[in-house]
């Protein structure tokens, strides 16, 4: 129900389609630093992390980083000098809720924002966050980070209950997350702090989860994440949990339960749902970063492992791009050629629509039709949609199909420089009914083939 599955996607495709000249080249784009080092990993992840070496190569890395960024910024192909940059997150994986440490000190981030702000531009609008762990947080390392350019810091809590946090392989405390979080609060005040929260966890119940985000929510700045947890194949907690090594992990009726005590509890803390997994108190605090993952934008993606989606303004396609997985083959890789991808793959037409419409209607924006015609060559949104079904989940209160803006709360889920996509053709979005039931609704919802 609550994760949104990519299994709707053709993702095996690999021919690519011919973008009309200049389609994108007032298009923003994003940037995503992947740093792979951790203290620990934690039994539920599934990203390219590594425990921190006992000697890191850090500077030889961030030295790596900033060699990649050179290539990409400085590449007519891409034309990002002439595009405007959206936003900057470091974290660590590909676009994801799990969150790491980042071990290097201050002076690596500087030296990335640095290159970046000489090559395309940075100014004070542009949304710059960052992923730590309460555990790596110390009052005089936050205020460097700040220093050094961050301006939205994201914190990996996922659990105040010491208990649940063992078991999830984290390696701090409640005490320690709440002094962490007070920490940040201070230095990059409330709206510019958000912390993920995990549910559905091995032996917690409704009235266990009840409680613990009530008192979350009591504590927490503009911005907030659930997710419900996700168990992944081959990673230690799915071993343990097929052993029985660890308390039953409730079930979906009761993770549905969960899922909507969390809408609910969020509304009465004055929260608006604008994501599955989201949840801001105002405009200003929804996740910019995000959002160019959801509605179709390119974001460059650098370090190991890094993922990225890209236009070649030369060939005028759009692909996907895989950063080389281990840090020793990338760093070598940057320094023999400039840049560490693994590979370039071509997205098809339709692998670029289905993506547009199954990120977009996790979102409570949805997908504007002058965004996927924008993206798509011209292409017509609903030419991709199954009408009957389209007309069912309309009528049923899903789905809101509009042609031109009806919805005046749309400032609290559609971040400003977004929201005059819907003025002249407007377009579909979920309505929360609707996104609770986002994984039943898109595979009915997508056509199987187009009438383009």
């Amino acid at each position: 129900m609550h994760m949104l599955r990519s299994s709707v996607l053709n993702t095996n495709k690999r021919i690519g389609f011919t973008l009309q000249k200049r389609t994108f080249s007032n298009q923003q784009f994003s940037i995503y630093i992947h740093w792979p080092y951790c203290e620990s990993k934690c039994t539920y992840c599934n990203f390219n992390k590594y425990v921190n070496p006992k000697d890191p190569p850090h500077d030889r890395l961030v030295k790596s980083m900033t060699t990649e960024l050179e290539y990409f910024l400085n590449n007519t192909r891409y034309q990002f000098k002439n595009r405007q940059l959206h936003s900057v997150y470091f974290g660590g994986g590909t676009p994801s809720k799990y969150l790491m440490t980042w071990l290097y000190p201050p002076s690596g981030i500087a030296s990335i924002l640095k290159t970046i702000d000489k090559y395309v531009g940075l100014n004070d609008t542009i949304e710059v966050s960052m992923e730590a762990n309460p555990t790596s947080i110390e009052l005089s390392k936050l205020k460097g980070f700040r220093e050094a350019g961050i301006n939205r810091l994201s914190l990996g809590i996922q659990s105040f209950n010491n208990e649940h946090l063992k078991i999830l392989g984290r390696d701090h405390t409640g005490n320690e997350a709440l002094k962490a979080l007070s920490i940040a609060k201070d230095i990059f005040h409330k709206e510019r702090v958000t912390f993920d929260l995990i549910y559905a966890r091995p032996g917690q119940t409704i009235d266990d989860w009840r409680k613990e985000l009530r008192d979350a929510l009591n504590i927490a700045g503009d911005h907030m994440s659930m997710y419900q947890l996700t168990l992944e194949r081959s990673t230690p907690l799915h071993k343990q949990s097929l052993k029985g090594l660890i308390p039953t992990i409730p079930d979906s009726d009761t993770a549905a339960d969960m899922y909507e005590e969390t809408v609910s509890i969020a509304k009465e803390f004055g929260y608006q749902h604008y994501e599955v997994s989201s949840y801001a108190k105002n405009q200003s605090a929804i996740s910019r970063h995000n959002f160019s993952y959801w509605q179709g934008m390119d974001y460059l993606g650098i370090g190991p492992g890094a993922h990225g989606r890209l236009t070649d303004f030369t060939e005028n396609k759009r692909v996907r791009t895989f950063g080389e997985f281990h840090p020793n083959k990338y760093m070598a890789l940057c320094e023999a050629e400039g840049e560490g991808i693994r590979k370039m793959v071509p997205l098809s037409l339709r692998d670029m629509a289905e993506e547009l419409i199954v990120f977009g209607m996790r979102t409570r924006m949805g997908i504007p039709r002058s965004r996927f015609s924008a993206m798509t060559n011209g292409k017509i949104l609903d030419n991709f949609l199954d009408k009957e079904a389209l007309e069912l989940f309309t009528n049923s209160g899903f789905i809101v199909n509009e042609y031109k803006v009806t919805d005046g709360q749309m400032s609290s889920y559609v971040p400003q420089e977004l929201a005059h996509e819907w003025v002249d053709q407007g377009g579909i979005r979920p309505t929360e009914a609707g996104l609770e039931r986002m994984d039943y609704i898109l595979p009915r919802l997508l056509k199987l083939s187009s009438d383009e």
